[in-house]
Order: C-alpha cells, then sequence, then structure tokens
C-alpha cells in the first residue's frame, strides 16, 4: 500500500504540474470516468510516450516508422523496484500503432519500461510486437 501512495503522489505531481487551463476547461466525450486511477493511468501512458515510439522506431526502422502513432494504450503493469521508498520501477504498456488517420491499425506493441540504478531515467529495455488479425477486436479504453 505504501508504494501505491508513492506512485500516485508521484503521477499526482506530474499530472497537476503539466496540466494547462485548455483540458481543463474542455468536455471531450469519453467513456472512461475520471477516477484517481484513470486519470493516473492517463499520466502514465502521457509520461511514457516517447519510449513506446522508441520501440516502434526500433521495429520499423527509424525512416519507416515517420508517422506511427499509438491507440488504445494501457499499462498493463506497474510494479516498484528494490525497495519501498526508492523511486525504481518497471512498467508494462501496451498499444496498437497505426500510420496515418484513416489506415487501419497493424501492430500490437508491449513495452517494457525501466527506470532503475542502470538507466538515465525512464527508459524502453524490451518490447514484443504480434500483427493485428483481421477482424481482431481489441479492448480499447479512453482517456478519461
Amino acid at each position: 500500500m505504501n508504494m501505491r501512495k508513492i506512485i500516485v503522489a508521484i503521477f499526482t505531481l506530474l499530472l497537476v504540474s503539466n496540466a494547462s487551463s485548455a483540458y481543463a476547461t474542455r468536455d471531450l466525450p469519453t467513456k472512461t470516468k475520471a477516477t484517481r486511477e484513470n486519470i493516473l493511468e492517463d499520466a502514465v501512458i502521457d509520461l511514457l510516450d516517447s519510449q513506446m515510439t522508441q520501440a516502434a522506431e526500433k521495429y520499423y526502422g527509424a525512416k519507416n516508422s515517420k508517422g506511427v502513432r499509438f491507440d488504445c494504450q494501457q499499462v498493463l503493469s506497474i510494479k516498484k523496484l528494490d525497495h519501498p521508498g526508492s523511486m525504481m520501477f518497471e512498467a508494462i504498456l501496451e498499444g496498437v500503432s497505426y500510420f496515418g488517420p484513416h489506415n487501419s491499425p497493424s501492430h500490437i506493441f508491449k513495452v517494457t519500461i525501466r527506470k532503475d540504478y542502470h538507466t538515465n531515467g525512464w527508459e524502453m529495455k524490451s518490447f514484443k510486437v504480434r500483427n493485428l488479425k483481421p477482424h481482431e477486436v481489441y479492448e480499447c479504453r479512453d482517456p478519461a
């Protein structure tokens, strides 16, 4: 429970410090309730988006990855590393890649990202990619 409080505090501070008044006043349609947990998940996804992009660049190649975007991103897991009170984490995120607004999704990326003694901030450690099967229904969670 102590670990959860620390993670919640970190991501709440990140969310509050980076929130702009434009986003605070927008009322976008979403099916996801703005609960604390959902807002924190959105903050983690936003914080680690560049590592998701790195995985796409490694998979598609730097030249071919231009314009790749992710949809249906979700945090599969996040855990504390080392000991209680440390600021070391491992997170696993998943998302569906696509190129351009009118193209079908193509691949599902599962990316492991770490922040520990051996990294300089958050770093992508590994990723797995699988093809999105034709007519496969992929569960999406709208941002809160």
